[in-house]
């Protein structure tokens, strides 16, 4: 209890510190209603274990909220609340976390109100439960079976939502250069899983192919689907290659980027849906491209490969007059290994070149973050109309204030890990997000003989 008001008290002193110490070259609009600064409601959840980076889930539904998260003893839980308490009701489930950072616990909640979560698989049979009762964590129920088919090598279980707020389930089935992408519908009238799309999203076993699709994807503000997605030959991330994307409002009928009707499963090599070309061993990486849609609803890409003098740098893509043009933004002095340490060893990749779209201005201009590992890091404004860097104080409106990122340990091996509200059935004003701090990813095959016990971290809901 000592350390949790330590990391209370540090919280609403980073809050403080920040609204009267912001010195980025940025001024952000993180203001409340009546103009002055809201500090957030900062609710504990639980301690929860960090010696390797999991993601948890959080999904608010209407007065009440729910989260899905391994606790200090790597239990897969899922807690309630009643939003203004700050008593959770919590069920521990007969799941514990391994050692692999693939690992992460997914959550969705039907519109019956039924609460489903997986997890805790890397190529390992599904892991599924779900609730008995509307809204009610204390019934979940062990099932391990949704169709029982192409269940027994799952990774990345995601639940999402199509306009009719069906509540869908994605996966990877099979392993990485042989495995696809399924996806399911909860029917909860009847209270079973259908297969939502007769093919695959992505194909990745053939003949004489062996691909894999890494993907995400976000929604406009007329609720369409925006998908990327990178290729990958092999387990080493070194072998990512061609950034495609293609849109779609249910998932059944898709388009590209021109508006031209492109049909399913998605396979390589598609002129048709490719943004960028680079191939294997191009200085791609699977965890670093990301999508943002301009206030127009226009995708803009980012993500980082060499360039022509084979160093690691930054590009944004954009469609411009039927055709996907690139550009480079950055001029980092350093070229990206993908160095694999070898299995037991403590070693982690590094960072190589990673950043993150903090958001467009008034003005149109899009501010974006990044960090390099030779320890230099800033932020780009970009003219979104020509991909140009500009040389300008912007106002930014960001969905989430600077404190948010604050850290609250002093270990300088934990991070801040945050995951926001999947709060589609959220009447209401109020943004959510889960945080807490963690070790780096680290993979299974990197596991250490005996797990530790920790360090821990608390975990928060912040508003």
């Amino acid at each position: 209890m000592l350390l949790f008001k330590k990391f209370y008290f540090l919280s609403i002193l980073s809050i403080i510190i920040f609204s009267a110490c912001n010195q980025s070259n940025i001024r952000h609009a993180d203001k409340g209603r009546e103009g002055e600064m809201e500090i957030p409601d900062i609710v504990l959840v639980d301690s929860v274990w960090a010696a390797n980076r999991v993601w948890f889930a959080l999904q608010t539904v209407g007065d009440m909220q729910f989260v899905a998260y391994y606790d200090q003893e790597r239990m897969m839980t899922v807690a309630s609340r009643n939003l203004g308490s700050e008593i959770w009701t919590k069920q521990t489930l007969p799941n514990q976390l391994r050692w692999d950072s693939h690992n992460s616990v997914a959550m969705g909640i039907d519109n019956q109100g039924y609460i489903h979560v997986s997890g805790n698989m890397h190529v390992d049979p599904l892991a599924y439960f779900r609730s008995e009762k509307p809204y009610d964590v204390t019934s979940m129920m062990e099932l391990n079976e949704m169709l029982g088919l192409n269940e027994d090598g799952v990774t990345y279980p995601r639940f999402f939502y199509n306009k009719d707020h069906d509540l869908l389930f994605s996966y990877r089935s099979g392993t990485c250069g042989h495995g696809n992408i399924l996806v399911n519908r909860f029917l909860p009238e009847q209270g079973k899983w259908e297969r939502y799309l007769k093919d695959p999203l992505f194909i990745g076993l053939e003949a004489d192919d062996s691909r894999a699709a890494y993907h995400s994807f976000v929604r406009d503000s007329q609720g369409n689907f925006h998908f990327i997605w990178m290729w990958r030959w092999t387990p080493h991330v070194e072998t990512s290659h061609q950034i495609c994307y293609a849109t779609t409002p249910d998932l059944i009928h898709w388009k590209n980027a021109a508006g031209e009707e492109v049909t399913l499963p998605f396979s390589p090599d598609n002129e048709k849906l490719i943004v960028d070309g680079t191939p294997s061993k191009g200085g791609m990486h699977n965890s670093r491209y990301k999508i943002i849609l301009t206030p127009d609803d226009e995708p803009v890409i980012g993500y980082v490969k060499y360039d022509e003098n084979a160093l690691t740098q930054f590009y944004l893509a954009k469609f411009v007059s039927g055709e996907w043009i690139s550009k480079k933004i950055s001029n980092w002095n350093f070229r990206w290994e993908f160095l694999h340490p070898p299995a037991g060893s403590d070693q982690r990749m590094t960072i190589g070149g990673s950043f993150d779209f903090v958001g467009f201005s008034h003005e149109g201009f899009l501010a974006i973050d990044w960090e390099t590992e030779t320890g230099e890091f800033g932020r780009y404004i970009i003219d979104i109309e020509t991909l140009d860097l500009v040389d300008k104080d912007v106002l930014v409106r960001k969905k989430y204030p600077d404190h948010i990122f604050e850290k609250m340990s002093d270990d300088p091996n934990m991070s801040v890990r945050l995951r926001y509200d999947n709060n589609i059935f959220h009447i209401g004003n109020d943004n959510y997000v889960l945080k807490w701090e963690s070790m780096p990813p680290s993979h299974g095959r990197f596991a250490p003989e005996i797990i530790p016990d920790g360090p821990l971290s608390p975990l928060w809901v912040l508003k």
